[in-house]
């Protein structure tokens, strides 16, 4: 990958000042600033990959996708809180179930997220594409979901290999689609760390609390197991799934990400982001505690509570998008690009010379899918 750490902390920084100070509005700009950005640091055979999304389709469908989701929210809870109460007698059901439907909106989101960033995504001047199909994937993460749960967990690879297959199969380079050549039951060998962690947890608890407290020492052995070896699933997933693709006759490609690189990875950019939240905090305490010392101030609680309500309102807001956005800016730098990074270097394409041959798809330009992905994304994505 081109470009360095330093150059997109230097980018974030700046496009984070600005979203502050206007109130978040500049983010839309902010995000296609730093996609472009990541896109041409990624080369393959020396060519960047290109980002051609534009900041007012984000703004645009934002608005629109809040509206949406917004009535569609409040209209389902309304009939779940009166259902819970005059069924249950308390809005604890009606609640639990009116964040269990965010989920398929969630996973409708992130259909035509993915969708959105692949039809603006170009290579060698072609266009990735990715064909309509969010209500199917949504279809499908449901069932899949309800299943898993059902079996206790055992049919999570199915369901992330059934989802993969359902995406890169309406993926597209030019007028040519991507193809899948994984299997099932080639993610069960390394799933086994998590149930072993999942059951041995659950049944040191209910054993421990039921019959023999003495049982719950097995926790200290089965939480760790489970943590870790979810960390293991996800990379070891991630890198049968996608050397799994498959494009035109004979090309693949492989990638080989390691577990230990990728926590180290995120314990290092978690701990750098802590010392640096710190280290600005201590600056400011100091400052301020300076200020109060040399001025001799004292804190009337009068005058506090007779602020306008607009004041402490913008306040609140600035200190959200201080923190949070700043955060969600640094994740990028400090974790997200190491690890695009780490990827990119273990990633090997064999007989590319398939895509030679790829002429321009068909244009498939959509205004509006970001938006909806942004809902769920606190600043801290890309």
């Amino acid at each position: 990958m081109a470009g360095t750490r330093s150059d997109l902390l230097s980018l974030v920084l700046k496009t984070t000042t600005l979203t502050v100070l206007t109130l978040g509005i500049y983010s839309f700009w902010a995000r296609t600033r730093i996609r472009r950005w990541l896109w041409s640091s990624l080369q393959v055979d020396g060519i960047p990959f290109e980002y051609a999304g534009r900041p007012l389709e984000k703004l645009m469908g934002f608005v629109i996708a809040a509206v949406i989701v917004a009535i569609y929210l409040g209209l389902v809870v309304m009939v779940l809180i009166f259902t819970s109460l005059n069924l249950f007698g308390g809005v604890g059901p009606g609640t639990a179930a009116a964040f269990a439907l965010l989920l398929p909106v969630y996973w409708f989101a992130k259909y035509r997220g993915q969708r959105y960033l692949l039809n603006h995504t170009r290579w060698r001047g072609i266009a990735f594409s990715m064909a309509p199909g969010a209500w199917g994937y949504l279809l499908r993460a449901t069932c899949w979901t309800i299943a898993t749960v059902l079996t206790a967990g055992i049919l999570l690879p199915l369901r992330a290999h059934r989802l993969w297959q359902y995406r890169v199969e309406r993926t597209y380079y030019g007028d040519d689609h991507f193809r899948f050549d994984t299997k099932a039951g080639d993610l069960y060998p390394h799933f086994g760390f998590v149930l072993i962690g999942l059951f041995g947890s659950l049944l040191s608890g209910v054993y421990g609390f039921m019959r023999d407290e003495s049982a719950l020492v097995g926790l200290l052995i089965f939480v760790p197991l489970l943590l870790f070896g979810w960390v293991y699933w996800r990379v070891a997933s991630f890198r049968i799934l996608a050397s799994g693709l498959r494009f035109g006759g004979a090309m693949d490609l492989t990638v080989a990400p390691r577990t230990g690189a990728v926590i180290g990875i995120h314990l290092l950019g978690w701990i750098l982001m802590g010392l640096l939240f710190l280290a600005v905090a201590a600056v400011l305490a100091f400052a301020f505690g300076f200020f109060a010392v040399g001025a001799q101030a004292n804190i009337d609680l009068e005058v506090l509570e007779n602020l306008s309500p607009y004041l402490l309102a913008v306040g609140g807001i600035l200190f959200y998008l201080t923190f949070f956005v700043l955060r969600g800016a640094l994740r990028i730098a400090m974790v997200t690009f190491p690890l695009f990074r780490h990827v990119a270097r273990t990633l090997s394409v064999s007989n590319a010379v398939e895509v030679n041959a790829v002429c321009q798809g068909e244009a498939s330009h959509m205004a509006d899918a970001d938006g909806f992905a942004n809902l769920f994304d606190f600043g801290s994505g890309v």
